[in-house]
C-alpha cells in the first residue's frame, strides 16, 4: 500500500500483470512518444524529432499545423511525421498553453455535451478543436499511397483528447482499422461519456492513457459517482458510475505511475473495474488544492520530461 494526502491507497488489485489481449503497454515507445509531444510545444519541432527518433528510420515532418480553435484566439496545433523507411505514420497534438485556453475547456466541460458521430457525447471544447484540425488530418489518411502506413496518434492533455477523438473518427470513417491505430496519451482529460468510451475500446484496442502520480488533470472533467459505494479505506473517493450516458467518463486503459516516473519507475496496468476508471488506480485519490503546486508538476513532467510550460 502508498500512503498519499493522509489516505491509504490500497493497490494489491491494481496489480494485473500483462495486458491479457495481444496489444501490449510499450513503455520503451511510451517515451519517444512523450518526447514527441513535448516537440509539439516548440515552434520548430524538426530538429526534436530527428534527434528523438533513430536517424535510420528517416522520419520527415510531413505537416504542422496551428490554427485558431476557441472565441479567444486560442490555437490548437499538431504535427504529422512519416516514415518510408518502416511505414509508419504518427500524429502528435500539443495541449493547453494559456490560462484562457484552460477557462474555455472548463466552461465547454460543463455545458452539455457534443454528439460524436453517434457513437457517443464528447466534450465540446475537443470536437470543436477537432473540427478546425481535421481537414488538414484527413487528405494524409486518404492519400492511397500511405493507405498501409499504421498510425499512431499522441498528445499531452488537451492534445490527448484531441488525439483520442482523431483516433475515434479515424475508424468511424474506416480511414484505418482499430488493429492499424496505437493510441497513447499522457495526462489526458476524460474527453467523453460512457457510451463513447464503450465504442472506443471495442474498436481501438491499443489504447492507453499515461498517467504521472498525482496528475490532477486525467480527473477532470469529474465523472458522476457512485453514491451507494462505501469504502472507509478510500474516505471520500467514490468510483465512476458505469453506464451513465452523457456523464463524463474515460476510455481506453490507464497506465499508473504512483511513485513517480524514474528510470524503471513501478507502473500500474488498470484493467479492473470500473472498465477504464479502475478504482484501484488514480482514480481512487483524493486531492487537497493546498498541495495544488505538486499536481501541476506532475501534470507538466512525464518521464522526467517536462511535456509542457
Amino acid at each position: 500500500m502508498i500512503i498519499r494526502l493522509g489516505v491509504i491507497y490500497m493497490l494489491t488489485r491494481a496489480i494485473h500483470g500483462l495486458f491479457p489481449l495481444v496489444k501490449k503497454y510499450n513503455e520503451t515507445e511510451a517515451k519517444i512518444l512523450v518526447s514527441l509531444t513535448a516537440a509539439a510545444y516548440s515552434n520548430d519541432p524538426d530538429k526534436c524529432v530527428s534527434n528523438i527518433l533513430p536517424k535510420w528510420q528517416e522520419w520527415m515532418v510531413y505537416s504542422k499545423t496551428s490554427t485558431i480553435c476557441d472565441a479567444f484566439r486560442n490555437s490548437c496545433s499538431f504535427y504529422m511525421i512519416r516514415s518510408d523507411i518502416i511505414k509508419e505514420i504518427i500524429i502528435v497534438f500539443r495541449g493547453t498553453t494559456t490560462v484562457k485556453q484552460l477557462i474555455m475547456e472548463g466552461w465547454q466541460s460543463i455545458r452539455s455535451k457534443r454528439d460524436f458521430f453517434g457513437v457517443g457525447m464528447v466534450n465540446r471544447y475537443f470536437f470543436q478543436a477537432l473540427e478546425k484540425i481535421w481537414p488538414n488530418i484527413e487528405p494524409l489518411l486518404r492519400d492511397p499511397i500511405f493507405r498501409s502506413y499504421p498510425i499512431t496518434f499522441t498528445g499531452h492533455s488537451l492534445g490527448g483528447a484531441i488525439a483520442s477523438l482523431a483516433a475515434t473518427r479515424t475508424v468511424i470513417e474506416k480511414l484505418r482499422t482499430g488493429d492499424e491505430i496505437k493510441l497513447v496519451t499522457f495526462g489526458q482529460p476524460r474527453t467523453g461519456d460512457y457510451q463513447f468510451a464503450m465504442y472506443h475500446n471495442a474498436h481501438i484496442p491499443f489504447s492507453f492513457r499515461v498517467v504521472h502520480h498525482l496528475d490532477l488533470v486525467p480527473h477532470i472533467p469529474p465523472c458522476e459517482k457512485n453514491v451507494s459505494y462505501t469504502d472507509a479505506e478510500n474516505g471520500k473517493s467514490k468510483p465512476c458510475l458505469t453506464g451513465k450516458n452523457g456523464s463524463s467518463y474515460h476510455h481506453g486503459i490507464e497506465i499508473w505511475y504512483p511513485y513517480g516516473m524514474t528510470e524503471d519507475a513501478q507502473y500500474y496496468i488498470c484493467i479492473g473495474k470500473p472498465p477504464s476508471e479502475d478504482f484501484n488506480c488514480s482514480n481512487g485519490l483524493t486531492y487537497d488544492f493546498k498541495n495544488y503546486n505538486t499536481y501541476v508538476d506532475d501534470h507538466r513532467h512525464y518521464f522526467n520530461v517536462k511535456v509542457s510550460h
